[in-house]
């Protein structure tokens, strides 16, 4: 047999049929045009180039090193620098009225020499929003993807590598369940104890499904969440507690609710029950049988204020006004009583004494939760850390005729609405108390006496075996750091270890100044306290109480109502829109 006689030869033929071919053609593809010549095509760009042997590969490798399209050129690198750099000073509609500018008047070379006031001042030239066209995006659109991917990989290692758990916050920015802007935001303290904020996702869809959006947009990083800050818009019926729960070792905070929007839920949810449907028409028949006999009855005149407010109570409740509405029916309980005695007609129609303390104890609920959301959103001292059913019972005992227990209101609404939008912030709230040097226990005790009065002991054990809980499972993932510190009696003997905790506790407090700065206080005593400065990290990125609405317009700040129009309604241009949105908030800084 014969074998191949190249095999074991040196030769330079050998070698020649061997040699590897180059790597520019693995981004280059080799085919012959009409005459036969051999051709080089740019896998990026499509141009062609003289693709022979005798040419070589140089001038392709040149090629693919300053090709714009290419992904891994040096030329792409600076343009996406470029582009960052722009995206961080720019609106979407400034971007816009840029790339429409510099496509018409002058080239990115030439731009790129301009002066920062000289290219606000080209800027400006260009037409109003009306008579833009944002599918200018389009020619960008591989760059804004590119880079869209590469800062988004690089924020989500970035979270990942963080030495602390960060909150999230979903903005709603908008009162309507259907075609909702929403972002996703991401609160933390950084490794210099500094709070910071970044937009790290956007859509537009039904606020009804916007925790999946969630779920979808944190699944890198879902092991590092403490909280999640949740508008009032989203469905209650998802299980977010438990996924959330689940995704990580250290104890989750809770999903909490923005507690100054309480009474739009509440509003949402009353006119769903009979009792509350019926209270309504009997207050309405009452209120029109006044209205009708008030010109002709000798015994009801009434002026002009009394009259407006006894025409509210003939017409349906405004959909977020029935707090209102009870008041005004609360305010004419005793005058209707009294035209009852007069009147045997209205006697007839008015509510017995049983509906009146129906609507009486409906009118106390909603103003207790209106009170109280009020105090959480402003962080007034005298607001309860823990809200739950006995602390209501005891503060509406004396406001109702009847017992609390029975009310229809407690059973029906009001459970639910301190589940929803008080229970959760109870562990924040008891933490961060307990984590201010200032206050300590002390401060939680001094709390409980003035608010629960003799029940204060129970809601002081409460607190304090829950923060020693997350103190427990903070330790037990912190062996290396986690301190117990054994301390010489009087006689100089050993006496037995103290952890960490108790010694934070023992020391003595900080002067109660209002000019604090608490993430200072931690920053310089973490390494005395390393498991505590942990959850200090974790629940103190919150700053309590928390401002919804300025985080929402703050989110709302980096896109423009045109280009959202556009987002709802144009071709092509939401899949541009949702990137540059995101990259605004990718990209920001605090000073922007």
């Amino acid at each position: 047999m014969k074998g191949d006689p190249n095999v074991g030869s040196s030769s330079p033929s050998a070698i020649k049929k061997r040699k590897k071919p180059s790597d520019v053609w693995e981004e280059m593809r080799e085919y012959r045009d009409a005459d036969g010549n051999v051709k080089a095509e740019c896998n990026h760009c499509k141009k062609t180039f003289d693709g022979s042997s005798k040419k070589g590969t140089i001038h392709l490798q040149n090629h693919l090193e300053s090709c714009q399209a290419n992904p891994k050129s040096k030329g792409r690198t600076k343009e996406l620098k470029k582009l960052a750099s722009l995206i961080k000073k720019k609106s979407i509609d400034d971007l816009i009225k840029h790339f429409s500018n510099t496509e018409r008047d002058t080239s990115d070379e030439d731009f790129d020499h301009l002066s920062d006031r000289e290219r606000d001042a080209s800027d400006e030239k260009g037409e109003n929003w009306d008579d833009l066209d944002p599918s200018v995006l389009k020619s960008r659109k591989d760059e804004i993807l590119q880079l869209y991917q590469e800062e988004k990989e690089n924020l989500h290692q970035f979270l990942k590598n963080l030495s602390c758990r960060f909150s999230l916050q979903l903005v709603c920015a908008g009162l309507g369940p259907i075609d909702v802007p929403c972002f996703l935001v991401v609160h933390y303290i950084d490794d210099s104890w500094q709070r910071q904020s970044k937009i790290i996702s956007f859509w537009v869809d039904d606020a009804d499904i916007a925790m999946e959006y969630v779920k979808e947009s944190c699944l890198s990083i879902h092991g590092k969440i403490c909280s999640v800050l949740v508008p009032f818009q989203t469905h209650p019926a998802y299980d977010e507690e438990s996924w959330f729960s689940q995704q990580g070792s250290l104890p989750f905070a809770g999903c909490l609710r923005n507690a100054d929007r309480l009474m739009d839920y509440i509003d949402g949810v009353l006119p769903s029950e009979d009792y509350f449907r019926d209270g309504i028409k009997s207050l309405k028949e009452c209120a029109h049988y006044v209205v009708n006999k008030s010109g002709s009855h000798e015994r009801i005149q009434l002026d002009g204020d009394v009259q407006r407010a006894i025409c509210s109570l003939n017409r349906v409740p405004d959909p977020w006004g029935h707090f209102k509405y009870f008041a005004t029916a609360v305010g004419f309980k005793e005058a209707f009583f009294e035209l009852g005695q007069l009147d045997s007609d209205f006697r007839s129609i008015n509510l017995t004494e049983q509906k009146w303390d129906e609507v009486t104890a409906t009118f106390e609920h909603l103003k207790f939760l209106k009170d109280a959301a009020v105090g959480f959103s402003s962080g007034k001292c005298d607001t309860p850390i823990i809200v739950d059913l006995p602390y209501v019972h005891k503060i509406l005992k004396d406001r109702c005729n009847h017992p609390i227990e029975d009310c229809l209101s407690c059973k029906k609404v009001m459970k639910a609405a301190i589940y929803l939008y008080f229970s959760n912030y109870y562990s924040i709230r008891a933490i961060a108390v307990v984590l201010d040097p200032r206050f300590k226990m002390d401060g939680v005790q001094l709390r409980c006496k003035e608010i629960y009065g003799s029940d204060a002991d129970r809601y002081l054990e409460k607190i304090n075996e829950d923060f020693r809980d997350v103190y427990d499972a903070y330790a037990a993932t912190d062996s290396d750091n986690s301190k117990s510190y054994e301390k010489l009696d009087a006689m100089g003997r050993p006496s037995s270890p103290k952890s960490e905790l108790d010694l934070y506790m023992k020391e003595l407090k900080v002067p109660a100044v209002e000019q604090f700065d608490i993430l200072a206080w931690w920053r310089g005593n973490a390494p005395f306290y390393p498991t505590l400065a942990r959850m200090a990290r974790d629940y103190l990125a919150l700053k309590l109480p928390f401002d919804h609405r300025a985080a929402a317009e703050g989110a709302m700040a980096v896109i423009d109502k045109g280009v959202l129009c556009h987002y709802l309604y144009g071709e092509d241009i939401p899949e541009i829109i949702r990137p540059l949105v995101c990259l605004r908030g990718f990209l920001s800084t605090a000073e922007n």
